[in-house]
């Protein structure tokens, strides 16, 4: 009985965060880790990315290997930005 009963706060729980993080999204906040670089230096980035190797990108910007290549192939930079993406 007591098992039936906790699992029912859980539900409710459940859906009053559910509730709540639907809220925020509606104002506005934004959720996640924030970005590492700004625009202009991932448009930097990009620039440089013809002529740099991969891993001195990784050490002048303090970024993973993986977070380089998510910053050359994202679409868009950043929501507030618009820096069209590079062609190749």
């Amino acid at each position: 009985m007591l098992g039936v009963i906790a699992q029912f706060e859980t539900e409710i729980r459940a859906e009053r965060q559910m509730d709540g993080i639907r809220k925020a999204k509606e104002q506005g906040v934004r959720f996640g880790r924030q970005k590492r670089l700004t625009p202009p230096q991932i448009t930097e980035l990009r620039r440089r990315k013809k002529g740099a190797l991969i891993k001195t990108l990784m050490a002048d910007y303090q970024l993973s290997n993986a977070s380089v290549y998510r910053y050359l192939n994202a679409s868009e930079p950043c929501s507030s930005a618009l820096i069209p993406p590079t062609q190749e």
